[in-house]
C-alpha cells in the first residue's frame, strides 16, 4: 500500500509511520517543494500567511533532504527526523506524486481537502481524511476517515470502533506513539512538578491560577517546559525540549504533571504521554469531558481535578504526592494501568487495516 499524506505535526506524522510502515501496511510519503503550493494542492493557512507556512512545511522541514541514494527516482527524497531518532521520512515532489500509483491520499488539514481530493481523483487513489484537531471540519467526499478526535455527536466511548459518519466509514482511534519511549518507571528522579503544554504562559489559567498555587508552595520544584518555556515569564521557565525521547525522560523525571490546557485538544499527545508514563496528573478534567483523553481522568485515582477541590485541598494533595512515596506510587501505577486499559494501539491498528481493506 502506498500512502501520500500532508505534514504539519511531527507526532501525527510519526503515528502514521508507525501505523503503516512499522506494522507493514505500506509506505508513507510527504509533499516536498513549493510546487504543491503554487499549483493549489497544498493550501494550509494560505489566506492568512500567504506562502510562509508552505515554505515552513514544504521546504523548511526538508532542509536536510537528500535524494534517496538507493532510488533512481529524482523526485523522491529522504530525511532523518530530528524529533524521532532513527526515523527516516520520505518526501516526494508534486511532479513525482502525479505520476505515482497511489493507493491512498490521506489529508489531515481542511485547507488541503480540495487539493488532496483532486490529486486522489487524478491518480486513481482512495481519498481519506485524518481528523486530529478539535472541531475540525469533516469532508463527506472522503472514501474513509481516521478520527483521533471526537466528533459532533460521537464521544470517546466510540474509540476503537468503526461506524459511518455523514455516510463515510470512519474509525475513532488513538494516534500511536512508542510505549518503549513513553514507558512507565518508578520512582521519578526528581521531586518536581512540571507542565509540558506548549505556550502555557499564554493560557488563561496560567497567571490566574497556576502561578498563584506555585507561589503558595515556594519550597517545591516547579518547571514549565515547552515553547515559551524558555521565555523570561518567571523563574519557573525550564526551556523547550525537542527530541521525543528527551521529552519522555523529562516527563518520567517529574513527580507530578500539571496539565491545565484551556484551549482545544483534539487527540492530545501530552496528556496521553503523561498517563502512559504513569505520573499523577493535576488539571481540569472538564477540559477533556467529551474528548478522547477524557476516560483517562479518574479523579483521586489517576488524577486530581482542580474543579472539585478548594485551593487548600489542592495544596494538601500536592504536598501528599511529593512526600508520601506509597501514595505517589499507587497513583502512578493506576495512571499507567488506566492508559493501557483505555488505549490499545494493536487492536486499533487491526481495525484500521480492516477498514482500509473494505474500501480498497
Amino acid at each position: 500500500m502506498r500512502v501520500l499524506t500532508d505534514f504539519h505535526h511531527h507526532a501525527l506524522a510519526e503515528s502514521l509511520l508507525m501505523l503503516f510502515e512499522d506494522r507493514g501496511l505500506g509506505e508513507v510519503y510527504f509533499p516536498v517543494g513549493m510546487e504543491w503550493f503554487d499549483r493549489g494542492y497544498w493550501n494550509f493557512e494560505r489566506e492568512w500567511h500567504g506562502d510562509a507556512v508552505a515554505k515552513q512545511y514544504l521546504l523548511g522541514v526538508w532542509d536536510t533532504k537528500y535524494p534517496a541514494s538507493d532510488c533512481s527516482d529524482p523526485t523522491v527524497f529522504w530525511r532523518a527526523d530530528p524529533r524521532h531518532p532513527g526515523r527516516r521520512q520520505t518526501g516526494i515532489t508534486l511532479d513525482g506524486a502525479l505520476h505515482m500509483p497511489w493507493d491512498i491520499v490521506l489529508c489531515s488539514l481542511p485547507h488541503n481537502y480540495d487539493g488532496f481530493y483532486r490529486l486522489a481523483k487524478e491518480t486513481g487513489a482512495k481519498y481519506g481524511i485524518q481528523i486530529g484537531n478539535e472541531a475540525q471540519t469533516f469532508d463527506p467526499r472522503a472514501d474513509f476517515a481516521l478520527s483521533s478526535s471526537t466528533l459532533p455527536g460521537v464521544g470517546p466511548e466510540m474509540a476503537g470502533s468503526t461506524f459511518f459518519y455523514l455516510g463515510v466509514p470512519t474509525i475513532m482511534y488513538h494516534q500511536e506513539f512508542s510505549l518503549q519511549t513513553f514507558r512507565h518507571e518508578w520512582p521519578p528522579s526528581t521531586q518536581a512538578i512540571g507542565s509540558f503544554i506548549q505556550c502555557f504562559a499564554e493560557n488563561r489559567d496560567y497567571y490566574a491560577e497556576f502561578i498563584d498555587v506555585v507561589r503558595s508552595l515556594p519550597d517545591f520544584d516547579w518547571r514549565v517546559y515547552g515553547s515559551y518555556g524558555s521565555a523570561p515569564v518567571d523563574q519557573y521557565a525550564a526551556g523547550n525540549i525537542d527530541p521525543t525521547p528527551d521529552i519522555a525522560d523529562a516527563m518520567r523525571a517529574m513527580r507530578v504533571i500539571w496539565h491545565q490546557k484551556g484551549w482545544g485538544d483534539g487527540f492530545g499527545h501530552v496528556i496521553h504521554n503523561a498517563f502512559a508514563i504513569g505520573r499523577p496528573v493535576v488539571g481540569r478534567a472538564s477540559y477533556y469531558a467529551r474528548r478522547l483523553a477524557g476516560p483517562l481522568w479518574v479523579d483521586g485515582v489517576t488524577s486530581f481535578d482542580i474543579d472539585t477541590r478548594s485551593r487548600t485541598e489542592l495544596i494538601a494533595v500536592l504536598r501528599c504526592l511529593i512526600v508520601d512515596d506509597d501514595f505517589h506510587r499507587q497513583v502512578s501505577e493506576a495512571a499507567a494501568a488506566r492508559f493501557r486499559e483505555v488505549v490499545n494501539f494493536d487492536a486499533e491498528a487491526e481495525q484500521i487495516k480492516r477498514l482500509l481493506e473494505s474500501v480498497a
